[in-house]
């Protein structure tokens, strides 16, 4: 991944001096100035209309997992037009048509709910209910779970790593 990642961006760096070369250092500029500014505006407004949308789902009480990546798809768009360079703007306006959250689901199926690995999401006819996780048989001795061996989360820990409730 680091290895394609460095070739995109050598790729980049050459399509930007070689369109650079062609349409001038000014004209270049701007364009890079603009995409950068409008880049910078879509981060700023889908992320709080993505919190606010979110917000909304949690609110009915369902999961606002189709909200977050379509979120993400558009900051990933806004962040590609922010960097310098023809190719990430491309690629930036390619995450900004309409169909490229289908796409992005398809691709990164853990992020929506009832994709492979969901954890305890529900797989229904429903997508938007949460079923809890089975929690182990509770002990009336211990206050973490020890199937796992590891305290539960919000459990006290002294310094050395032992549970707090050694009585």
């Amino acid at each position: 991944m680091p290895l394609l990642l460095a070739l995109f961006l050598l790729a980049d760096v050459i399509v930007l001096f070689t369109l650079g070369a062609k349409l001038g250092l000014a004209l270049t500029l701007i364009w890079i100035v603009l995409s950068a500014a409008f880049g910078l505006h879509l981060i700023r407004r889908e992320s709080l209309l993505t919190l606010q949308r979110a917000r909304e789902r949690l609110a009915l009480g369902e999961l606002p997992s189709d909200e977050l990546l379509a979120g993400a798809t558009f900051v990933l768009a806004g962040v590609l037009l922010m960097a310098p360079g023809f190719l990430s703007d491309l690629l930036g306006l390619i995450c900004l048509l309409p169909g490229s959250g289908q796409l992005a689901r398809r691709w990164f199926p853990r992020a929506t709910v009832g994709g492979a690995g969901s954890g305890g999401r529900s797989q229904g006819a429903s997508h938007s209910e949460w079923e809890p996780a089975p929690r182990a048989a509770d002990n009336a001795s211990s206050d973490h779970d020890t199937s796992a061996g590891r305290p539960l989360e919000g459990d006290f820990l002294e310094r050395d790593g032992r549970d707090g409730d050694s009585r």
